[in-house]
């Protein structure tokens, strides 16, 4: 009975998804906020991996969540920060095959905006993507 030799694709996803909201986005992206960072930006929230394969595919469900965060003592500029991403994550699909993985599917699962405790808001988008190792070997 064949192994399936799997790899993780956080990093490839990852990757793509930085690329693809730093081409699309005015506001700066960050997967650690740089100690001087100035108010609005976007992050890279929990990502979440589960294997979701067949019995000779390597396929997994991923969830991340991308965090929208604002001085501004409204959720206007959240919700338009939101609302500009989840337009690009709709229209393109990740292009992960310069590391051997394929976006099969992707989608916006939820969408949540809430006040910070001293000022400003905080949104939170979490995209759902399937993605498959082409590269994957049964051994």
């Amino acid at each position: 009975m064949g192994v399936i030799k799997q790899r993780v694709p956080i990093l490839a996803m990852q990757k793509v998804l930085v690329k693809l909201l730093k081409a699309g986005q005015t506001y700066p992206v960050y997967d650690d906020v740089e100690r001087h960072a100035k108010l609005p930006y976007i992050t890279i929230g929990a990502i979440n991996a589960k294997p979701n394969g067949a019995k000779h595919t390597a396929i997994y469900d991923v969830s991340v969540q991308l965090h929208f965060w604002s001085e501004y003592q409204g959720k206007r500029e959240v919700n338009l920060m939101m609302n500009d991403v989840a337009t690009v994550l709709t229209y393109v699909k990740l292009d992960m095959s310069g590391d051997g993985f394929r976006a099969i599917a992707q989608e916006i699962d939820f969408y949540e905006v809430f006040a910070e405790e001293e000022q400003g808001y905080h949104g939170v988008i979490t995209l759902i993507i399937k993605i498959q190792d082409m590269e994957c070997e049964t051994i």
